[in-house]
């Protein structure tokens, strides 16, 4: 009995000898792209800030100086003015530089408070509120899975006070992770926005918390 067991666990350990590169490499290959992206995010973080100063609608931040700067004026994604959008290296492989949805990006978008207004569930007290109505109306209507994780309504942004939202959606079948912050000021409302392919969000999301941090409305 003991010589067939010994023959088995001889011929079970040849086997894994074996196959241990092949796991490796099956392994090494999940998580070579997320490795890539790691790497670059380290090398980011050494980078100088390299501030953004808008003055026609009076705003400032300080984003990597590897991340590409693209100045806009539309409203292209989810209905929003975009002013300036910040394309962080790392993308995922269904970026396409003409579709939006498909970025890694942060936006800054600055609109008119009236235009957030045509909704029924407008409370006049409250202007804050009544742009999360309106932005999770859009949001939920253009974004397939659309999941509110969290909507914190006692944040900051320029010094003043601030709503957030974080989500979850899909865009070709992969899933997307954002986080979006807005304030008013004179009547006019500054939204900040955040949208990644999941494993380049959870990466690069403590730059982005410094880039939000660093907005400035002046």
């Amino acid at each position: 009995m003991f010589p067939v067991f010994s023959a088995i666990l001889s011929i079970m350990l040849i086997l894994l000898v074996l196959l241990s590169p092949i796991l490796a490499f099956s392994k090494s290959s999940d998580n070579n792209n997320l490795q890539k992206i790691a790497t670059t995010i380290s090398q980011e973080q050494s980078n100088n800030l390299t501030p953004y100063i808008n003055p026609i609608h009076g705003i400032k931040v300080q984003y990597p100086s590897d991340w590409k700067l693209v100045e806009r004026g539309d409203n292209d994604y989810h209905n929003l003015n975009i002013i300036a959008e910040f394309l962080q290296p790392s993308q995922a492989d269904y970026y396409n530089p003409n579709i939006s949805a498909s970025h890694n990006s942060l936006r800054i978008s600055v609109e008119n408070y009236s235009a957030f207004t045509d909704t029924d569930n407008n409370n006049p007290g409250n202007q804050l509120q009544n742009i999360g109505n309106h932005r999770l109306g859009a949001i939920g209507i253009s974004c397939p899975g659309f999941d509110l994780r969290s909507y914190i309504r006692n944040a900051t942004l320029a010094g003043s006070p601030a709503y957030e939202i974080n989500f979850d959606y899909s865009y070709l079948d992969n899933n997307k992770k954002a986080i979006e912050i807005w304030t008013v000021k004179d009547n006019k409302v500054y939204i900040i926005d955040y949208v990644a392919y999941e494993q380049v969000y959870d990466i690069t999301v403590p730059i982005v918390q410094n880039m939000i941090a660093s907005f400035e409305i002046t």
